[in-house]
């Protein structure tokens, strides 16, 4: 490539790939997303375009490892491990953008609820009596689930495996 290729000017290369990747370029617009529009990071830090053996053409080993090269406070080792985390950062997050803060693919509760069900859980009415008014949700107040659930990613409190503070 020449010096004035746009592919290798740092500020260029989204425009250039987005140009190809559409649906890339969307997400990038969307209002939660890294910060490529800003050139605080460009496609070249997750992707190898050169080829890998990776689908992405991922630049790491796999999502969590690329993910992890910026976000390491996140990888753990933590005592308690949310699996999912563990499995593939993009169960829960959008990797180039999304409309829900944090990459989020849902807002919590949704998101949680897609696998964890809320039957039993201790802020649930025990009796008829305690019924919250029609139309109201502890889970659908501020932050839903991270309300209580706040070390989503794992925790190594000793308070256990509720992934709490």
């Amino acid at each position: 490539h020449s010096d004035q290729d746009p592919v290798v000017q740092q500020r260029q290369q989204a425009k250039t790939c987005n140009q190809c990747h559409t649906d890339v370029a969307a997400d990038i617009a969307k209002h939660s997303s890294h910060p490529i529009r800003q050139g605080q990071l460009v496609c070249v830090d997750c992707h190898q375009v050169h080829g890998t053996d990776t689908s992405g053409l991922l630049a790491k080993g796999d999502a969590n490892d690329t993910c992890f090269a910026c976000h390491a406070e996140k990888r753990g080792p933590f005592l308690f491990e949310h699996e999912p985390v563990a499995e593939d950062c993009g169960i829960c997050h959008a990797p180039h953008g999304a409309s829900q803060p944090a990459l989020l693919v849902r807002r919590p509760p949704q998101l949680c609820q897609g696998c964890h069900s809320a039957a039993g859980h201790r802020n649930l009415p025990q009796m008829a009596s305690q019924v919250p008014p029609e139309g109201s949700s502890e889970y659908l107040l501020l932050r839903g689930c991270l309300n209580c659930h706040s070390q989503v990613h794992g925790s190594n409190h000793p308070s256990g495996d509720k992934l709490r503070r």
